[in-house]
């Protein structure tokens, strides 16, 4: 058993991704997903310590060493590498010649010992046991089960149309034979009306096929998109904080490229399978030494098949890694232009591309050169075969041992035994690929969503009392604590501003605090109920929320601000008003189906911060958490909107840099290093706390 390849996700998750190998090599059936939610992702990444506790933890014992490149053969294989003093894969095997090497973020390959050398930091860490684990038999996702269970009716259909297309090119052969040797006892005429009825069972049926083929693809690529997209809204806020956008982008892409492989070659993989048996007592019945042939003929075309199919495997792995690596830095061009142009970074950004892009050209020259034998021998071979059947056919004929009509026929049949091995063949190299983009694609849909993380219970109220009990949160299992000792009350309809440094914890809490991340340990009650026991989905229909991204979508203002909620005209330009952006909408022309582009470009900082207040405090949520909500506004516009926000009946929790109006909240939570330093009103804090009195100055 070879190491089984995981690509890591996050940007700073290659320790983890070659640890995971490690212990689903060695121990037991591992996936990259769980043990990300278990252990995490420190930010900057894992240091070798941390790997070899990781290891501990799954029962592998391990030891780090330094040593040089032309040591590498004496250490155990596996082993972590540790590689350009940033990075960690794994060493699989190495030779006198080659050193084969898994990369979590670009897949397997082999390098000479001169290139290892160049990029090896002569750090790594081996294995202390000798042992491997027992080969598992890869099991099926459950959403991928179930789109197969729902769309049996129309899979069976579809097989059954594919078995009577393929019952008719067995007959074919046999009716080339009785024209050519004149056996057959039917008139002319009917022999013709035979040949053309069957021509058009054929037609009509592979009419049939395409259309049901057509329909079986739509229907599962929706059902897998929709699984994707659903799961994708349902995963925890964390997923998405490590992750390349334009990544997540081509592996949500490639659920069009996985659909038309498994339900176009499956199907015609099982049916040409259950014929080929049915082919290989034709072809006996016809002629044994022709059949010998073919049958060696097709052992030479699998066996190049087969090693096609492992080099593009390979290649394919670490061009997926290129794709998607370019799909993000497209999206970053597009999503960040302005900082681009305001920098003069148009070259700097433009060889990043082309650099990537040059890549991409070497893997498909790679791909090519591979393709050009080991595809291209197949290829010949079946180019040629009925002129190789003929010739030797011919030296049958004149040896009385059988006839041209059997010979042509046999052709024929030969050619359709070929077609399904071939077929056969072609989709092990498809199912190949499929298995790169399903195990990008499993990632999404093997992590934990809200919905299974959170409770089912519902609040009648969720304007009560809200308990923080001796939070602590933490990114990953090694990171610092990001906010601990946390303990706090607000009573319903109080106004709680949150101040500290940059870094001290304030977003943080805000987030654990609204359900956004949940804390390490600790409890966060809504009254009498754990925030991890009510319904998170319900829950967020009575939170408000604004972080510090501003973020609106390609609409109009009614769009952003209603987020397909139903108000009325009037009720939205009240809410408008009272942000602030009334003159700014009845300033245009089409008013609230103005549309915005995309992250709303063409409306200023303070516009947007106005427009993802409105988009919040519209519902009149029970309990608003704010994240420097006016930061980006002016005095006037602040005070405006701050006055608005505490006229509200609603809890009001509001992380705040700016104090200007810091006096008007009930009480103010003081934070450095994640804890509390200070609790009080504005006053209390000015007569008891430097810190604060520092922070207020």
């Amino acid at each position: 058993m070879r190491i089984r390849f995981q690509q890591q996700s996050e940007h700073s998750e290659c320790g983890l991704a070659c640890a995971t190998m490690l212990i689903d090599f060695f121990i037991r059936k591992t996936e990259l997903s769980k043990m990300r939610e278990y252990y995490g992702v420190p930010t900057g990444g894992y240091n070798l310590a941390q790997i070899q506790t990781v290891l501990k933890n799954e029962g592998i014992e391990s030891k780090a060493v330094k040593v040089n490149s032309e040591s590498l053969q004496e250490l155990p294989v596996p082993f972590i590498a540790y590689w350009k003093n940033k990075h960690f894969i794994i060493v699989e095997k190495v030779t006198s010649k080659k050193v084969y090497i898994t990369d979590p973020a670009n897949g397997k390959k082999k390098i000479s010992h001169t290139e290892f050398k160049h990029d090896f930091s002569n750090i790594a860490m081996y294995i202390l046991i000798n042992r491997k684990r027992k080969y598992e038999f890869p099991k099926i996702n459950s959403k991928l089960k179930s789109i197969v269970y729902n769309n049996k009716s129309l899979l069976f259909f579809t097989l059954f149309i594919f078995f009577i297309v393929q019952c008719i090119n067995l007959y074919i052969p046999f009716i080339i034979q009785k024209i050519i040797d004149g056996n057959s006892n039917q008139s002319i005429q009917k022999m013709i009306f035979s040949v053309l009825l069957i021509i058009l069972i054929y037609f009509l049926t592979n009419m049939i096929r395409t259309r049901t083929v057509t329909s079986l693809q739509t229907v599962t690529e929706k059902n897998l998109l929709s699984n994707t997209i659903k799961q994708l809204l349902d995963l925890p806020y964390s997923y998405f904080v490590n992750r390349n956008r334009g990544e997540l982008i081509y592996r949500i892409n490639s659920s069009s490229f996985i659909r038309q492989i498994l339900i176009d070659q499956l199907i015609t993989l099982v049916v040409d399978m259950c014929f080929l048996v049915f082919y290989v007592l034709i072809m006996w019945n016809f002629s044994k030494i022709l059949t010998m042939v073919t049958i060696g003929i097709t052992v030479v075309i699998a066996t190049f098949s087969f090693i096609n199919a492992s080099i593009n495997r390979k290649i394919s792995q670490n061009e997926i890694g290129v794709l998607s690596n370019s799909q993000d830095l497209i999206n970053e061009m597009v999503n960040n232009i302005f900082t681009i142009k305001s920098t003069n970074s148009q070259k700097n950004m433009y060889m990043k591309w082309q650099n990537n892009y040059e890549k991409q050209i070497s893997f498909e020259k790679e791909k090519a050169k591979a393709n050009s034998i080991s595809a291209n021998i197949p290829q010949t071979i079946q180019t040629f075969y009925s002129v190789i059947v003929y010739a030797i056919g011919y030296i049958l004929v004149l040896n009385n041992q059988t006839t041209i009509g059997s010979i042509v026929a046999f052709s024929s049949i030969g050619i359709a035994f070929l077609s399904p091995i071939l077929s056969i063949l072609q989709s092990y190299t498809q199912f190949q690929m499929v298995k790169v983009y399903l195990d990008r694609l499993l990632d999404i849909l093997q992590t934990s969503n809200e919905t299974s993380l959170s409770g089912t219970e519902k609040l009648d109220n969720y304007l009560t009392d809200i308990y923080i009990r001796n939070i602590m949160y933490k990114y990953s299992s090694f990171s610092k604590p990001a906010i601990e000792n946390i303990s706090l009350h607000i009573a319903p309809k109080q106004k709680i501003a949150i101040v500290g440094e940059s870094g001290s914890g304030k977003s943080t809490l805000l987030k654990v605090a609204a359900g956004l991340h949940q804390s390490t340990s600790g409890e966060i009650c809504y009254g009498k109920r754990d925030i991890k026991d009510l319904d998170i989905h319900t829950f967020r229909d009575h939170i408000g929320v604004v972080l510090q991204e501003n973020v609106l979508f390609n609409g109009t203002f009614r769009e952003n601000i209603t987020m397909g909620r139903d108000y009325s005209d009037e009720y939205i330009m009240e809410v408008v008003k009272n942000v602030g952006l009334e003159s700014l909408i009845l300033g245009c022309p089409l008013g609230l189906e103005t549309n915005i582009s995309e992250l709303g470009q063409n409306l200023s900082g303070g516009q947007r911060q106005k427009l993802s207040i409105a988009r919040t405090i519209i519902f009149k949520p029970e309990v608003i958490f704010l994240d420097e909500p006016t930061s980006s506004l002016d005095n006037i516009s602040e005070r405006a909107i701050m006055n608005y926000l505490f006229g509200m009946d609603s809890t009001l929790v509001v992380v705040a840099h700016r104090l200007s109006s810091i006096q008007n909240f009930d009480q103010i939570i003081v934070m450095n290093d994640g804890k509390i330093v200070a609790l009080g009103t504005h006053q209390e804090l000015l007569n008891t706390s430097y810190y604060y009195k520092e922070l207020y100055k």
